[in-house]
């Protein structure tokens, strides 16, 4: 043992040596006092974050569990203050929240939030329970509207996303369940039993009318059961709409994670889990969603038991995704506690985010024991270096070997540095550990002097938030892609305004907002260190819309290392022809249709090195036309 924790703290001390601190427990200053409280033990939680009152600082929703539930107000001075009684959520009383999501349901302008629900308690039973709805009154209250908006059905709920499925502007909702019925208790070991009582359960999918919902999963094809832990809306294959990624406990003996492909103007999902390789029979907990390497291809990395996998997304049609958690330094399947010991590590919320703002996605993965089974599992912290995760682990101040469940990520303080909160459970029993278990934590990033631009959508046609929507920022030849988030992590929700990290770059090149079932919209010459409000389909100085089936769009432009040529509706696959050539006419590059030009996505040149600054164009040649492009080479 004593070896054990030798080798430990010289581990400690390498990684302090090379990191300092830039996180600051500011829970109790804040004003935070929560804790998730199980019923019988396992179950929960999760926060979303969302600004209900419009005052332009994010507050933040925390499931209680078998507790209560906080709806924290930011106070906009580092401090938040606890509204849950005055707010109006009646009815939650004998009720076991779980996770919780927010959106403009009815497009009002306010915020309003979805809970989910895994029993109502009587005395020592339970029973399925309906989920929650509350919809914003814009006073400070929320008025429960579960029934009328048609999602009274009974289940047992763990987590939910929106997601605007099919382009109209209303968030459409994905509600995961993990048993069908249950007859027995929490604290007793769970999903062993494929059939019968406990058994896995059937998920809801409804869509968004613009006055109710609609539950509408098996004729989208979703006939799956599971022990649900979640749903994820996300575009993985960069076609303009929303597919959804499921991940279920218990893959190994019930159903593994699901992957299904949105046929988006056709009202239907394509199961593509064995063809893209998520069909990953583990005990799936979270997801975090992200293009850790730049590519233009979101990856993702689902919490697991052991050693979690870090799908990396091929970019091309019927290729498989690549689990390389391995190679890039994210397997932890066991992790020693600052007593030494080592232990299994058991993962719940994750969360991409560039929290020191160098341009790369970090990841954070919130660790928590069993409950009641409790042995301390400290939370992960890993450094995106150049493209490899290192741990930053005790010396980052965000090390705490409590019950973590779910975690956001959003800027409380409203400084350009990304904050982290993570739920805790509080233990069901009497510790086997000398451990601190502590509630909710509120982490203040420290910051630094590197630059940041923020961007917050505000749709017409799309949805109110731009849920779904992905913003994509060309700097200094890099290009880096937020998704807005409708639910995701574990049971949660992070902010839904973008943050991108721009290292001491003065400012950005150009910024493109690919709006669910809108246009796209582009922005040049972008002042950093500020929150931007883009609104869909207004036209400022700064700002140029083009339609989706706009002929040639260039970008970045000033240019530095990676020029993207995205051709749009032009038919890549008869007889086009894409030249780069100088002020003088020379053809310096050409790129024939029988080569890349009919792949999907934009074309990515890279600029050699020696080609000189100054002034160039782009020809699309096709039997019909002749398009032309400038562009600068910085």
């Amino acid at each position: 043992m004593r070896r054990i924790a030798f080798i430990v703290i010289f581990i400690f001390a390498c990684i302090t040596s090379f990191s300092q601190s830039r996180f600051a427990d500011v829970t109790e200053t804040a004003g935070i006092d929560h804790y998730f409280q199980v019923f019988q033990g396992i179950f929960g939680g999760g926060a979303a974050v969302l600004d209900f009152d419009n005052d332009g600082w994010e507050d933040v929703f925390i499931t209680g569990g078998a507790g209560k539930d906080a709806l924290y107000k930011n106070n906009g001075d580092g401090t938040f203050s606890n509204v849950i009684d005055e707010a109006g959520f009646s009815g939650l009383e004998n009720i076991v929240t779980q996770g919780v999501v927010c959106a403009d349901v009815n497009r009002d302008g306010r915020i309003d939030i979805f809970i989910t629900t895994i029993a109502k308690v009587e005395g020592d039973k339970f029973t399925a329970s309906a989920n929650f709805l509350f919809i914003n009154d814009g006073n400070g209250k929320f008025t429960d509207r579960t029934r009328s908006y048609g999602l009274d059905q009974l289940s047992f709920s763990t987590g939910a996303a929106f997601g605007d499925l099919n382009g109209d502007g209303y968030p459409d909702l994905y509600v995961s369940n993990f048993f069908n019925r249950f007859d027995g208790r929490f604290d007793e070991y769970i999903g062993a039993i494929p059939e019968g009582d406990r058994a896995p359960a059937h998920d809801l999918l409804y869509i968004n009318s613009g006055g109710n919902f609609i539950e509408v999963s098996e004729s989208y094809g979703l006939t799956h059961t599971g022990f649900g832990f979640g749903g994820v809306f996300t575009d993985y294959d960069n076609d303009g709409d929303m597919d959804l990624i499921i991940i279920n406990d218990f893959g190994y003996m019930a159903t593994p994670n699901l992957l299904y492909r949105n046929e988006f103007p056709q009202s239907t999902f394509t199961d593509v889990s064995k063809l893209s390789g998520f069909d990953l029979g583990i005990n799936a907990m979270g997801v975090g969603i992200g293009d850790y390497d730049m590519d233009g291809y979101m990856d993702y990395f689902i919490s697991n038991i052991s050693s979690s996998p870090f799908l990396i997304n091929p970019g091309k049609n019927n290729a498989p995704f690549d689990n390389r958690t391995r190679q890039l330094g994210t397997s932890y399947p066991l992790i020693y506690t600052a007593e030494g010991e080592m232990v299994s590590t058991i993962s719940w919320g994750t969360n991409f985010f560039d929290y020191d703002n160098d341009m790369d996605l970090d990841l954070f993965i919130a660790n928590g024991s069993l409950n009641p089974s409790i042995v301390p599992n400290p939370n992960l912290l890993l450094e995106n270096m150049n493209r490899q995760f290192v741990l930053n682990g005790p010396s980052s101040g965000i090390y705490d070997e409590s019950i973590g469940r779910g975690s956001v990520t959003f800027d409380f303080d409203n400084d350009g540095y990304l904050d982290l909160l993570v739920v805790n459970q509080s233990p069901y029993q009497e510790l086997n550990s000398e451990g601190d278990m502590k509630g909710v934590r509120l982490y203040r990033n420290l910051g630094g002097d590197k630059n940041w631009l923020k961007v917050k959508l505000s749709g017409e046609a799309a949805d109110k938030n731009g849920i779904g929507s992905r913003i994509e920022v060309y700097v200094g030849g890099n290009k880096l892609i937020r998704e807005i988030d409708g639910g995701s992590s574990h049971l949660s929700q992070n902010s839904t305004i973008a943050h991108f990290g721009l290292e001491k770059f003065a400012k950005v090149d150009s910024l493109i907002v690919r709006w669910i079932g809108g246009t796209d919209q582009i922005l040049y010459d972008l002042e950093v260190n500020q929150l931007i409000e883009i609104k869909q389909g207004v036209i400022t100085g700064l700002t140029r819309n083009f339609p989706i089936t706009s002929k040639v769009l260039v970008y970045p432009n000033p240019v530095t290392q990676t020029l993207s040529v995205d051709i749009g509706e032009i038919n890549k696959n008869n007889g086009a022809t894409l030249e780069i050539y100088t002020q003088t006419g020379q053809v310096i590059y050409r790129l024939q249709s029988t080569d890349h030009l009919g792949r999907k996505g934009p074309i990515q040149w890279q600029i050699p090195s020696s080609m000189p600054s100054g002034i160039y164009f782009i020809r699309i040649k096709t039997r019909t036309e002749v398009i032309t492009k400038k562009f600068v080479k910085n």
